[in-house]
C-alpha cells in the first residue's frame, strides 16, 4: 500500500523550516529518512534534497515520493563531491526562517521540528541541538547518546570555548560535533556564511563555530529526538589523512582568527593538538599496516600521547566478535526506535 496516497501535501507558500538533505547513495535508508522529516506534526516545512551524483536508485526513490508530496523538491544530476557543497546548493534554495539538518540514512521523531521550533523561540537561541541516539543499523541497535552530564538533564547555553572543548578529536565527554542543528537562517545570511567546502567531515562542527564566533546564541535540549544511525558507508564516522588534513588547516585558520576572550583562543589550540596527536595516530596504523614496526614505534616517540589510543583498533576487534558484551543499550530508545522505524519504514 503507498502511505502517500491517502494526502497529497502542497508546500507552504513561506515554509517556516527548510529542512536540507544530503545523500550519496543511501537507496537502503533513503525512503525511511525522507518520511520521517514529511511525518513531522508541524507540516510548515520543506525538504530540500541534493544527490550527489549517485549510481543507485535513490534519486528515482526520492523522486518518487515527491509525486505524492509537494514539499520534497529533488535536485539531482551534478557531482559535487561532498556533503559540505551539497548543503551550500541546499541553502541557496531554502525558504524558510529555520534550517535543519537531517542526514539522509537518519531517522528523527515526528514531534522533533515542531519541539525544537518552540525552544529556539522561547529562548532566543539562533543555533538549537537536541540529544542525539545512535544506533547500529545491522545486528543489535546498542543504542547510546551523545550528550553527557548536565547537557543530558536540562537545558543549557553553549559558549562558544565550551562547544569546542566538545570537539576534541578522540577526547571525552559530548560529542557535540554530531548533532544536527536547527539554525535561524537570518544569522547565517547576515554574516554571509556557508559550509567549507574543502571539508569532507566536520563541516557542521565549523560552520556552527564559525556562526558562535560572530555572537550567535546556541541552547541545548535534552530531549532525544534525533535517530543517527551507523552502517559500513557511514562517512562521518571515517578519518583518513585527507579529511584529518582539512581538519587540521581549518583548526589553524580558526586559532589565527582574533578574539577578545582568551577562553575561546585555548579551546582552538586544544582542538588543534588533538587533531595533530590524530593525524600521528593515523600514520602509526599506517605503518603498521605495512608491517613498518619500527616506523610505527618512531612516530609513538615523538607523540607519547597517542599511546592511550592504540587500544583501540584492538577493543573495536573484540566488539566486533562480541557483540561489544559491556555496552549497556539504552532499552527504552530502542523501543522508541522500533516504534519510529515501523512509521518510516512501512
Amino acid at each position: 500500500m503507498n502511505r502517500w496516497a491517502a494526502v497529497a501535501y502542497e508546500i507552504p507558500q513561506k515554509p517556516m523550516i527548510s529542512v536540507i538533505m544530503a545523500n550519496y547513495n543511501c537507496e537502503a535508508f533513503l525512503a525511511s529518512a525522507i518520511r520521517s522529516v514529511l511525518n513531522q506534526t508541524n507540516t510548515a516545512l520543506e525538504l530540500i534534497l541534493v544527490d550527489d551524483g549517485s549510481s543507485d536508485r535513490s534519486v528515482e526513490i526520492a523522486q518518487e515520493i515527491a509525486k505524492q508530496d509537494a514539499r520534497l523538491s529533488v535536485f539531482s544530476g551534478t557531482r559535487y563531491g561532498g556533503p559540505a557543497p551539497v548543503r551550500n546548493h541546499a541553502l541557496e534554495r531554502a525558504k524558510g526562517d529555520w534550517v535543519a539538518i537531517v542526514d539522509s540514512d537518519d531517522l528523527i521523531r515526528p514531534d522533533r521540528l515542531e519541539r525544537m521550533l518552540t525552544a529556539a523561540e522561547d529562548t532566543g537561541a539562533d543555533i538549537l541541538i537536541d540529544n542525539l541516539a545512535v544506533f547500529q543499523s545491522d545486528g543489535p541497535a546498542n543504542i547510546f547518546t551523545m550528550f553527557e552530564g548536565d547537557l543530558r538533564d536540562r537545558p543549557a547555553r553553549i559558549m562558544e570555548s565550551e562547544y569546542i572543548k566538545a570537539n576534541m578529536l578522540y577526547g571525552r565527554g559530548s560529542k557535540l560535533g554530531y548533532a544536527k542543528p536547527l539554525i535561524r537562517r537570518s544569522a547565517l545570511e547576515a554574516n554571509s556564511l556557508r559550509y567549507n567546502e574543502t571539508m569532507r567531515i566536520g563541516e557542521d562542527y565549523d560552520l556552527i563555530v564559525r556562526l558562535l564566533s560572530t555572537g550567535a546564541r546556541m541552547m541545548s535540549v535534552p530531549d532525544v529526538m534525533y535517530f543517527y544511525r551507523k552502517h559500513g558507508n557511514s562517512i562521518s564516522h571515517r578519518l583518513d589523512a585527507v579529511a584529518l588534513d582539512a581538519l587540521e588547516q581549518t583548526a589553524g585558520e580558526a586559532l589565527r582568527q582574533p578574539t577578545p576572550h582568551a577562553e575561546v583562543t585555548a579551546a582552538h589550540a586544544a582542538r588543534l593538538k588533538s587533531i595533530r596527536r590524530a593525524v600521528i595516530f593515523d600514520q602509526i596504523l599506517t605503518a603498521l599496516k605495512r608491517k613498518n614496526v619500527l616506523g610505527a614505534a618512531k612516530l609513538v616517540g615523538t607523540e607519547p600521547s597517542v599511546i592511550p589510543l592504540l587500544r583501540m583498533p584492538l577493543i573495536h576487534r573484540i566488539q566486533q566478535r562480541t557483540g561489544n558484551p559491556l555496552a549497556r543499550s539504552d532499552q527504552h530508545l530502542e523501543a522508541e526506535l522500533v516504534k519510529l522505524r515501523a512509521l518510516c519504514e512501512a
